[in-house]
């Protein structure tokens, strides 16, 4: 009997889902295979809850210097709190609001391109931009940000101009392995 129980838990840690980490406080969680490793950071700035996350085989690597492939972070927003769902995603699909978002980063990034994407039934925008600080035009941001009626989640991924197109795929799971707070 014992044997037998003993299997039944082996199956069961073997057909285990993907690593999933969550922020309780917030909701913020990440849900991705084992090709990743996700650990929970201290928060940054204006940021409740914060995940790093890395390839587990080391490929893609992290760029030089960074501890982190991506940066998974949220920011309580109490002004999308009387908002819906609906109004959030038209909001966040305007121009307008992407302009406003280049406007915000654009002392500390020029922008080479941004597209829209959808993560579980909301809206977010997708910018990849570039340092302007000296030094650093070799680096690539790719940031990806989504709003929900609790706040913004920010996927913050960085990889520099040669290795870009061999990172993006990697960026992606990692932005679409994320739960935002609701």
């Amino acid at each position: 009997m014992r044997l037998l129980t003993a299997i039944s838990f082996a199956s069961l840690a073997i057909a285990a889902p993907a690593l999933a980490a969550e922020d309780e406080a917030t909701g913020l969680g990440v849900n991705l295979s084992d090709d990743f490793i996700v650990e929970a950071t201290p928060p940054q700035a204006q940021y409740s809850a914060n995940f790093g996350v890395k390839s587990a085989s080391g490929t893609p690597a992290n760029f030089e210097g960074e501890a982190y492939l991506c940066q998974v972070s949220f920011a309580p927003a109490p002004q999308n709190a009387d908002l819906s769902q609906e109004e959030i995603n038209t909001m966040v699909g305007s121009p307008e609001w992407v302009d406003m978002a280049k406007q915000s980063m654009s002392p500390v990034f020029t922008f080479e391109d941004d597209t829209a994407f959808e993560l579980a039934g909301y809206n977010g925008h997708e910018f990849i931009a570039v340092p302007k600080q000296e030094g650093a035009e070799n680096v690539r941001l790719v940031l990806s940000m989504l709003e929900t009626a609790k706040g913004r989640t920010a996927i913050s991924c960085v990889a520099d101009a040669e290795t870009l197109d061999e990172a993006i795929d990697a960026f992606r799971t990692i932005r679409d392995g994320v739960t935002p707070p609701a």
